[in-house]
């Protein structure tokens, strides 16, 4: 989600603002029919403006939270991960020397985010995410937990385990790096690094 405790008061005064926005659209619509001598019922006219606000934040939810402007404003936190992303990660169950190949999906919006991985012998699946923003060096970071399971011909030792990562992007090069922590089962650690494709 694109809202934490550094912009929650900006998002609130942006959804007043479409409510606003809403009803001024309904009162430009009722006084161009009253003035073409059509009286627009009570029922349909009240109703309208929450009609009116769910297409502007359904809109805004899905499209036009990419515009840079949103995030000017503070409105918005992260940047737009939405696409296939293609990479490594290194494990400190061979210590770090093998390139494992990754592949992350990602889809987003304004007020969600999924991740879905693939690598050589298993695929996982974010369970809960959300943005964060470090106090130490201000960076935007993407935090999920995950639930991981292997493929059947996966090697014994790994099993259905769960974790979490941590990733920043660097806009300049377009990656995702970070890393990650499986569960007690698996008790293992490593990096990621992606690039989307």
């Amino acid at each position: 989600m694109n809202i934490d405790n550094n912009n929650y008061k900006k998002f609130t005064v942006f959804i007043l603002i479409l409510v606003a926005i809403s009803t001024l659209i309904m009162y430009i619509i009722s006084a161009f029919f009253e003035e073409h001598g059509v009286k627009i019922p009570w029922y349909i006219e009240t109703p309208s403006i929450p009609g009116i606000y769910a297409l502007l934040f359904l809109s805004f939810d899905k499209f036009f939270w990419k515009f840079k402007i949103f995030k000017n404003l503070g409105i918005i936190i992260a940047d737009d991960l939405n696409g296939i992303w293609k990479g490594t990660v290194k494990s400190s169950y061979d210590n770090y020397t093998a390139d494992i190949k990754a592949e992350l999906v990602i889809k987003q919006t304004a007020t969600s985010i999924k991740i879905c991985g693939i690598f050589n012998q298993s695929k996982s699946v974010s369970v809960h995410e959300n943005f964060g923003r470090s106090e130490i060096d201000n960076q935007t970071a993407l935090y999920y937990f995950f639930r991981n399971e292997p493929q059947y011909d996966a090697v014994n030792t790994m099993a259905i385990h769960e974790g979490s990562v941590k990733l920043l992007y660097n806009p300049t090069d377009k990656t995702l790096t970070g890393y990650y922590y499986s569960g007690r089962d698996r008790n293992n650690h490593g990096t990621i690094e992606v690039k989307r494709s």
